[in-house]
Parts: C-alpha cells; sequence; structure tokens
C-alpha cells in the first residue's frame, strides 16, 4: 500500500518538500492517508471541521483527532461551524453548507500557512458514486471525470485504490479510526449507491474501482483536447468590448455541435441549463436568460453575455460649478463662450445652450415613458422608439443614461441631444458635457 501510494504521490507531482494541509474526519479514509502521509515522511498539517450535526458523535471525533494528531506530533487546526444556520441563512442543502464551508475554511489556512496543496482522502468508490451521481443528474463530458487526483490546490492522493484495499491495510496496522454513523444511512443519494448499487457492479465487475478510475483518466483526457479545441476557436467565436461578450452565431454554427462549444464558453459564468441554452441559440432576438451572475441576450445573430446589471433609481445632481464626475458615469462638463467654441461632431459630447439650462442639472437612468425632442426634429419623441430605431439591444437600453434639466432631457447620453436646447444663432455660451468611457 504504502509503496503504491509514494507512486501515485509522485505521479501528481508531490514531494517530501511539499507542504499539504489534510482534511481529517476521523474516518477510515482520512485516517489511513495520514498515516500514509506520516509513515512516508511528508510534511503535512491537519485540519478538522465539527460540523455539529451529530450532537455528542460529533465532539467524540473531534477529541479522537486531537488525540491521534498530539500522539503524532501533527500540526492541527479545529473550527466548529454552525452548519444548519449557515444551511438556512444561504438557503441551500445541510450537504452543500457543509462543503463550502470547510473548503472556505481550509483555504484561509492553506494561504495563511502557506500550504501548496489541501488533501482529502477521496478513493476510487468515491469516484465511482460521483460519476453515477453526475449520469444521473444529467453531465456533459466534463462530468464524466468525475473526482480529478490533482485540480489546482486539492489533491486526491488515494484515487489508486478502493476502499476495501484501505480497510485491510488499517487492520493490518491495527490503526485506529471513527465511524461516522450516519454512513450507514440511505437517506442521502451517495449512501444509496454506496450501499445498494455498488455492490451490484461489483459482482458485475470485482475490478470495478480501477476500471472506473481508468475511464475517468480517459475522460478528463478527451475533456483536455475538446477543451483545446475550443480555446483555439474562441477568437473567432467570442469578441470582449467594455463589459460586454459577444459571441458569433454565425460562426458558433460551424461546429458539429453548437450547444456543447456553448456550455463550453458560458459554464464558467454560471449558465448550467443545457436544455435552456440550447433554446436560447433558437429564440428570438430580445430574449434573456440569467445565471445568478449573469445575462445572456439574444440578439439577431449573436448572444450577449453581460453582468446582471444593479437597477439604479438615483438621480445624480450636477451643480453650475462642476467641472467632472466619476460615478455613476465619467463625465466632464465645460462652460464656453460661444466665439471659443469649435463644433466637432461625436455622439460622445453634447454641446448645449448654457442659458436655457436650469442647475442643478439631473443625471438618470432612462424610465419607460421619458419623452423628447431629438435634435433634427419638430415633434416629440417616446424614448423607448428613438432607442428601436437605432436598433438597440435590451442591454444597451439597459445602460442608457440622460441627463436632465428641469425634468426635460436635454442629452441621450452618448447618442443626441433634444433639439430645444442645441445652439443657435442668438446663444452666447455653450455648456459641454463629455461621456469619456471607462
Amino acid at each position: 500500500m504504502q509503496k503504491q501510494f509514494l507512486t501515485n504521490c509522485t505521479k501528481i507531482g508531490l514531494n517530501k518538500q511539499t507542504k499539504i494541509l489534510l482534511a481529517l474526519s476521523g474516518g477510515l479514509d482520512s485516517v489511513a492517508l495520514l498515516h500514509l502521509f506520516n509513515l512516508s515522511g511528508f510534511s503535512f498539517q491537519v485540519a478538522h471541521c465539527n460540523f455539529n450535526l451529530r450532537a455528542e458523535e460529533s465532539d467524540v471525533d473531534e477529541k479522537f483527532v486531537i488525540d491521534l494528531c498530539v500522539s503524532l506530533n501533527i500540526p492541527l487546526h479545529i473550527k466548529q461551524f454552525n452548519t444548519e444556520a449557515f444551511a438556512k441563512d444561504n438557503g441551500i442543502s445541510i450537504q452543500m453548507a457543509a462543503r463550502d464551508l470547510r473548503y472556505s475554511w481550509f483555504e484561509e489556512i492553506r494561504k495563511s500557512k502557506q500550504v501548496d496543496y489541501i488533501a482529502t482522502a477521496h478513493h476510487q468508490d468515491d469516484q465511482i458514486e460521483t460519476v453515477l451521481l453526475n449520469l444521473s443528474r444529467g453531465t456533459g463530458l466534463k462530468g464524466m471525470h468525475g473526482i480529478l487526483a490533482k485540480h489546482e490546490t486539492l489533491i486526491r492522493p488515494l484515487l489508486f485504490c478502493d476502499r476495501q484495499a484501505l480497510a485491510l491495510w488499517v487492520e493490518d496496522n491495527k490503526f485506529l479510526y471513527r465511524e461516522d454513523s450516519s454512513n450507514a444511512s440511505v437517506k442521502y443519494s451517495r449512501n444509496k449507491l454506496r450501499h445498494k448499487v455498488l455492490p451490484v457492479l461489483k459482482e458485475i465487475n470485482a475490478s470495478l474501482g480501477s476500471t472506473m478510475q481508468q475511464n475517468v483518466e480517459r475522460f478528463e483526457a478527451s475533456h483536455q483536447n475538446l477543451s483545446f479545441f475550443y480555446e483555439k476557436e474562441r477568437a473567432s467565436i467570442l469578441s470582449t468590448k467594455e463589459d460586454e461578450i459577444t459571441i458569433n452565431l454565425l460562426e458558433l454554427q460551424k461546429l458539429p455541435s453548437p450547444i456543447d462549444a456553448l456550455f463550453h464558453y458560458l459554464s464558467v459564468y454560471g449558465f448550467n441549463d443545457w436544455k435552456a441554452m440550447e433554446q436560447q441559440l433558437n429564440s428570438n432576438s430580445g430574449k434573456i436568460i440569467s445565471s445568478k451572475t449573469h445575462q445572456l441576450l439574444k440578439d439577431r445573430n449573436s448572444l450577449i453575455l453581460k453582468e446582471v446589471p444593479i437597477y439604479c433609481d438615483k438621480e445624480y445632481l450636477i451643480q453650475a460649478t462642476d467641472s467632472s464626475m466619476s460615478e455613476p458615469i465619467n463625465l466632464k462638463f465645460t462652460c464656453l463662450q460661444v466665439g471659443d467654441f469649435k463644433l466637432i461632431k461625436d455622439s460622445a459630447i453634447a454641446a448645449l445652450d448654457y442659458d436655457k439650462l436650469d442647475f442643478p442639472l439631473k443625471l438618470r437612468k432612462w424610465r419607460k415613458g421619458d419623452v423628447f425632442q431629438p435634435l433634427g426634429m419638430r415633434g416629440k419623441k417616446k424614448l423607448s422608439d428613438f432607442f428601436i430605431d437605432k436598433k438597440l439591444s435590451v442591454f444597451e437600453k439597459q445602460n442608457s443614461w440622460v441627463v436632465c434639466s428641469d425634468e426635460q432631457i436635454i442629452w441621450v447620453v452618448g447618442m443626441r441631444i433634444d433639439e430645444r436646447f442645441k445652439l443657435v444663432d442668438e446663444s452666447q455660451k455653450v455648456y459641454l458635457v463629455q461621456l469619456n468611457k471607462k
């Protein structure tokens, strides 16, 4: 066991100088990993989470871990969590809450103690369970590679063996460990697989653990190759301008499976619903789907990705003495005599008749029902119709600001001033407002 362990550690890039933080529950798997690290001479510390979910049993686990680490002179970090309260406050399951809490804390320790990797005791049975769970819930190729032996700062050095082999090794060496009573329950999906499905599959293939591990390594290799291909195509499909990413659907649809490529590019932004993205590809222009952090807009032959906007109904005052403002947008203000001014055609600059303005001016987001008289027109026009004429996307509309004088729109920022506030022959002073795009 120890020889195989050392071979696997070398395979994933560990050596005796690598600093490791071991997640130790006190159960058989993590105790086995602790002794393997210790016997092999690795430099490591231990972190134990008490989630306070099993009353006195949780405290006994904690004491066991303390006694074990003291006996072996291994540095130990312990933290207690109110897991149920955290789950309720964040609207997530107890299992997800425990996962979020422990990995967040592990990362804090890793950074503060300058540790290279966080090690968990996942083995081949965990790998099988993870792949089967992913399959049962729906997954792509990425979900088929299950648990990676090494991912960023996480390592799983026991993926070379199954739980039975670990149990035999622990028993032969008479190592003590704690048995979590919740592991026997079939309340959780993973436990149902462990107790009801895996035994049947192992009757079919006694070497199921090693077979599945070989499979997931092949899946990962295929996923890496596919990702490499998609990244080579990224520049022809995706373009970035300011705070938006545009996906060229004409280029995307040249690929054998446009939806798979779209999933690759967008999953990092929280878009994990394959069916919803497929429908978005074929939807009418103007439709938006959202993740927790981003919006995806269908706009003619493009998909436009942008962060979910924070609605702003605040009005920002502009005093006659102001020379600039940086929030919410970057504007510069200048007052000139007409004789010192030369007209420049630039949609980012508004040249207004100073004497027609009532200060303070107001900057705000456009609102439904807004009207103004676009420069060059005799009558008024709804701002919504003006946006339609300019073929603005939903995102561009969301990000549109107006400058007002006494509740009248004098400039749709970056687009058009109001006819009633333009410079005329009798104008004496020019009020310039310039939009500086970040």
